[in-house]
């Protein structure tokens, strides 16, 4: 639904708005300068038919729009439960529903970006959504210690990213082998990266993407540019040191322009990369033999 048509709707009967929700995708995470939704979307949850009828304005734009397209549908739950989203994530509302914000990427991307987003929203299948509301798990996961975990470990479309949460969220192994246990210096540089780019999104009415692009771009010295890119680079050093590693040497936050530059980023990553793993199998060993232990 359009605003206009969610407000049309919701002035006609109130309780309509019970029932439509604000929705978000990955265009509107990356290009809207607040991170803000477009659109709205109807949502019966898990009701059953005769319930979502209680709703008659709404039943009746679902069973005109919908249910023509679910009619086809080779799956036959998606056909008998037509006016139900096709896919629910049951478990990832149930883990947010409490929370004041939750963390978001776009899965399709050309920047590895999180941002937060009010948790009372219904998300894209393009995005991925994690319950975590605090500034420590923003600043692990927008430092460059994970981007390079999961640009190994994602597929590529041309230069953009493709996200994969089974393969390098998953896997990655956080400062503490508890990701729950927070690092109060993490929670302090990702707060402050956090609330200084929303101030400067909302000032230049730019979204993540183009934000992004000048900081990557090496030409680009904007002054407000080149403070976004010092907290950047003490971020990276702020999570190394978290992890114990503060004799790696960060590499510079833009696009390598030459072979040497080049080099010095692939030094960078490989040093991480080669540290992350031998992290998880220290800690896959330590798990093993906690389990050894307990069974003697």
């Amino acid at each position: 639904l359009t605003p206009d048509e969610q407000d049309v709707l919701v002035r006609k009967a109130p309780r309509n708005a019970e029932r439509i929700f604000p929705y978000i995708g990955g265009e509107e995470l990356n290009t809207n300068p607040d991170q803000g939704f477009d659109r709205f979307v109807i949502n019966f949850g898990q009701l059953e038919l005769t319930e979502a009828e209680r709703w008659p304005d709404l039943i009746q734009i679902v069973r005109e729009k919908v249910k023509p397209e679910r009619d086809k549908n080779n799956r036959e739950v998606r056909q008998k439960y037509w006016w139900r989203f096709g896919e629910v994530a049951p478990a990832l509302y149930e883990a947010i529903k409490n929370l004041p914000r939750c963390l978001a990427t776009s899965l399709h991307s050309k920047h590895l970006i999180f941002t937060f987003q009010p948790a009372n929203r219904v998300f894209s299948h393009a995005l991925a959504v994690f319950a975590f509301h605090k500034c420590y798990h923003f600043a692990v996961l927008q430092s460059r210690i994970h981007e390079a975990w999961a640009r190994l470990l994602s597929s590529s479309l041309k230069t953009d990213l493709r996200y994969s949460v089974s393969d390098c969220f998953e896997t990655f192994p956080f400062p503490q082998p508890d990701p729950c246990n927070q690092i109060p210096s993490l929670e302090a540089i990702g707060e402050r990266l956090y609330t200084a780019r929303t101030a400067h999104m909302s000032a230049t009415q730019q979204g993540l993407t183009k934000t992004y692009n000048a900081l990557k771009d090496p030409v680009c010295d904007d002054p407000a540019i080149l403070a976004l890119r010092a907290l950047h680079l003490d971020l990276d050093r702020a999570v190394l040191g978290a992890y114990g590693w503060t004799d790696l040497e960060v590499a510079p936050y833009t696009t390598p322009q030459s072979p040497a530059e080049r080099r010095t980023l692939e030094i960078f990553e490989d040093a991480i990369l080669d540290r992350l793993f031998a992290l998880n199998a220290t800690r896959a060993a330590d798990r093993r033999e906690k389990v050894g232990s307990g069974d003697r």
